[in-house]
């Protein structure tokens, strides 16, 4: 799976071959002198394929922080319209708008009552030069009355089971997909008063490998540390897999944002 053999190379990234270069900047020399001048206090915007927010090197800062603060993607690709809403019955059922019929978790909090639904086809996460679209899966997304939720591990039978998350600019929360044979590691964000849901994840390696080499931090194994391991992530995604190109007008809105 590609989530295995991405962790096999950030593995051959950081050690029998070692591609930062840590010699030539001196960064060893530099931190033994100022071991707090690691990179903490800095943001680091990415700006590129989106990140794998799942690997062992940019889960936390050397101070402990979440690595990873935020995710955007101008490509809007992963966009979803949850604009039609729905209420469950008398027995806690919910018809998504594939049509498919879903017994809503009695611990799924909802004091409004309004369940806002979607649909949508996420892309494999490939290392292919192509990207290759996935079925249609329904998105639920509701408030439980201190923050919006959302699910998209809608094919499990019980949702129970299923992951539950929030804003990932609020709680640094990640899940991971296991659909048609395919891992897809994602986070979310809820816009427009539960209307618009925006869904996260990585096309290709190639923004994921500049995040380990910029900021990785590795607190048991400090030689694979990237050369900010203090460092903070901003992702922005701006390769869109729909044409599999970098749009220089997403680029330049990417820009602007930082």
């Amino acid at each position: 799976m590609l989530y295995l053999k991405s962790k096999a190379f950030v593995y051959n990234l950081f050690s029998a071959k070692p591609y930062i270069p840590k010699d030539a900047t001196q960064q060893d020399l530099f931190l033994s002198k100022y071991p707090d001048f690691d990179g903490r206090g800095i943001k680091i915007a990415i700006i590129d394929t989106g990140i794998d927010l799942s690997l062992e090197g940019l889960q936390k800062t050397s101070e402990g922080f979440p690595k990873i603060i935020d995710c955007f993607d101008f490509t809007e690709s992963g966009n979803v319209e949850t604009s039609v809403i729905k209420e469950i019955d008398s027995k806690n059922y919910l018809i998504g708008l594939s049509g498919k019929k879903f017994k809503i978790p009695k611990n799924w909090k909802n004091p409004s009552g309004k369940w806002h639904l979607g649909l949508k086809a996420l892309y494999k996460q490939t290392i292919a030069k192509s990207s290759e679209k996935l079925p249609e899966i329904d998105c639920i997304v509701w408030f439980n009355g201190e923050k919006w939720c959302f699910c998209i591990e809608t094919y499990k039978k019980d949702l129970s089971n299923a992951k539950v998350l929030t804003n990932f600019c609020d709680a640094n929360e990640y899940g991971i997909l296991n659909f048609k044979g395919n891992e897809i590691v994602y986070c979310i964000s809820v816009k427009n008063d539960g209307n618009l849901l925006e869904i996260f994840t990585r096309n290709f390696d190639y923004g994921t490998n500049t995040a380990l080499i910029a900021a990785a931090n590795f607190p048991e194994k400090s030689e694979n540390n990237g050369l900010a391991p203090g460092a903070q992530i901003i992702s922005l995604n701006i390769f869109d897999p729909s044409t599999n190109i970098i749009n220089f007008e997403h680029m330049e809105r990417a820009v602007c944002l930082i």
